[in-house]
């Protein structure tokens, strides 16, 4: 479960640094492009993004305030479900660090511990450490998607940059 929860971390590649800049060009040239971007990474801030520029697909409107006032939310409320499953994640990797910190204790009740079981809870700790951090850039890349892409895509939604698909 521990090494489940660790790999999701290493899976990912969310650097904002370089995805903000490429989101930013998709949404000014091909918003659409954009929009499947986001899908790529859903549980990053990308998948707040990409809740973003589904609902303003959905509400087919070019006003700038009613987008900003409907992406808005959805940009939040997605963005909480991503943080909160990242929170879920810390909670299962806590209780291995628990039962690791539990398996040195009682290896070393009874003298020294077993090296292999001082290697594995290394492990364990080094894994929490990643998926702990891991979560801290999410929740920062999340704050600074609000502040710097929200706004670009509503101007994409208002300057008609994304083309809806055919009615059925």
């Amino acid at each position: 479960m521990m090494a489940a929860a660790v790999a999701k971390t290493f899976g990912s590649s969310l650097r904002y640094i370089y995805t903000r800049p490429l989101l930013i060009n998709a949404l000014r040239t091909n918003a659409n492009h954009a929009e499947l971007l986001c899908k790529s990474e859903p549980d990053t801030y990308f998948g707040a993004v990409g809740a973003a520029i589904k609902t303003a697909a959905m509400i087919q409107t070019r006003d700038l305030k009613t987008l900003q006032s409907a992406t808005g939310v959805s940009y939040d409320a997605s963005s909480q479900a991503i943080v909160q499953k990242w929170q879920v994640l810390i909670g299962k990797v806590k209780m291995a660090l628990l039962a690791a910190g539990g398996a040195v204790v009682v290896g070393a009740s009874k003298g020294f511990p077993p090296i292999l079981v001082l290697i594995l809870a290394a492990l364990v700790g080094i894994g929490f450490l990643r998926l702990f951090l891991f979560k801290a850039e999410v929740e920062r890349c999340i704050v600074r998607g609000r502040a710097e892409i929200l706004p670009e895509v509503d101007r994409a939604f208002a300057d008609g940059r994304y083309v809806y698909p055919p009615a059925r």
